[in-house]
């Protein structure tokens, strides 16, 4: 006899609430408390057990982006800081305007490669200088200037010999940003061979060979947040500056496909960036902040973020980096988001807010959490057809046999 036999069968959620008292009732409310334009999840052992991995995953990335013990000091430097930036940037005018806050990068000169190899996945290691320098005066900007491993971009590429083909610019997600993840998590081999695309790996700064901490990300989602917010316009720099450049190379198209993190940069390059052949956002987690609210529900992160700054006012501080505060570039439909609706990570409100901005385009739920992903068979059908239907100068490579 099966083990599923002896399991409950799937169920609708009930609409109900349940009472404070009982642990775990504020994820199990969140649950229960629907958007109304997602598919509600059935409630199996599975799928709990899938929802219990992404709230312990919650914990452990918010602790870990903690580089140190908030003394008195630190968090006043903290709030001082975003004060600084909220004033700078209503002063420019940035906070009604947060396309004006983001510079446009010159072209790239010097490119170097170095062929590496990662778990059997042969790739050239691209570099080049970053050049992003922080607004004069702007807060945070001697600080990140420090980061010297920051200054130098870094890309994983799988290209193909002889004429250009299309380009499919890759954006990995928090914590990541090393070959030997971001790889077979986008499936770039694959890629790469069966579709015939060249793929380039970008590499977010503070990650990777960029980290400034012991792990990757670290420093990213620190409190204060103007780190995030010079992550972001540095990407949106480095970005722009490959996506001339492969240009310039011949490239006929070049599409983006980014995940959590990277998925967020992808629907704010979008608005930045157009004439591109597709932006699909996995598991976007567009409001980073609230995201960070919630973390600091938790007591101890509670404690460990209580900075002395209203929410609010840290929100609209990085309204220079929403990206629903810019109008999406890319042709409506060249825009695709994928969601699950077990993530308590990129909550089902976070994608449906990206997909209300982006003007309600396709978007695929699959019944997994923030990291599963990669092996839903419904998502990669989702993410082919997207670049079957993106990508009008793609063809197949010719046999080698």
């Amino acid at each position: 006899m099966k083990l599923a036999s002896f399991l409950p069968k799937p169920r609708d959620l009930p609409d109900v609430q349940i009472p404070t008292w009982i642990p775990g009732s504020d994820t199990i409310n969140d649950i229960l408390d629907w958007p109304e334009n997602a598919p509600r999840p059935k409630v199996t052992l599975g799928s709990m057990a899938m929802v219990g991995v992404d709230e312990a995953l919650m914990v452990g990335l918010g602790l870990a982006s903690r580089l140190r013990f908030p003394t008195p000091g630190f968090r006043k430097r903290c709030a001082d800081e975003m004060e600084d930036a909220l004033e700078f940037f209503e002063a420019k005018g940035w906070l009604d305007n947060p396309r004006g806050y983001h510079q446009t990068p010159p072209e790239m000169d010097k490119v170097k490669f170095k062929k590496e190899t990662s778990r059997g996945i042969h790739y050239e290691h691209m570099t080049f200088d970053s050049g992003y320098v922080p607004h004069m005066g702007e807060s945070g900007r001697n600080r990140w200037l420090s980061y010297t491993a920051n200054h130098t971009a870094h890309c994983w590429v799988l290209r193909h010999s002889g004429p250009q083909r299309p380009w499919l610019i890759n954006i990995h997600g928090y914590r990541m940003g090393v070959p030997y993840m971001d790889l077979p998590f986008f499936h770039a081999k694959a890629l790469h061979e069966n579709k015939g695309l060249n793929v380039l790996q970008y590499v977010i700064p503070l990650h990777g060979p960029r980290k400034i901490g012991p792990t990757s990300g670290d420093g990213v989602l620190s409190p204060g947040y103007v780190n995030l917010i010079h992550t972001e316009a540095q990407a949106m720099f480095e970005l722009r500056r490959i996506i001339a450049w492969l240009r310039k190379e011949g490239a006929p198209e070049i599409g983006v496909h980014g995940i959590s993190l990277g998925g967020y940069t992808t629907a704010m390059l979008s608005g930045l960036e157009g004439n591109l052949a597709c932006a699909i956002a996995g598991v976007p987690a567009v409001n980073l902040v609230r995201a960070a609210r919630r973390l600091g529900s938790r007591n101890l992160l509670y404690f460990l973020d209580n900075i002395g700054m209203p929410w609010d006012d840290i929100e609209r501080m990085t309204r220079v980096i929403s990206p629903t505060a810019l109008k999406p570039k890319v042709a409506a439909k060249r825009r695709y988001i994928y969601a699950g609706l077990l993530d308590r990570l990129a909550r089902p409100e976070d994608p449906l807010d990206l997909w209300e901005h982006w003007g309600r385009p396709e978007i695929e739920w699959y019944h997994g959490n923030h990291v599963t992903f990669p092996w839903e068979k419904t998502v990669n059908s989702f993410i082919d057809k997207a670049l079957d239907e993106s990508f009008t100068g793609l063809k197949p490579l010719k046999s080698n046999k």
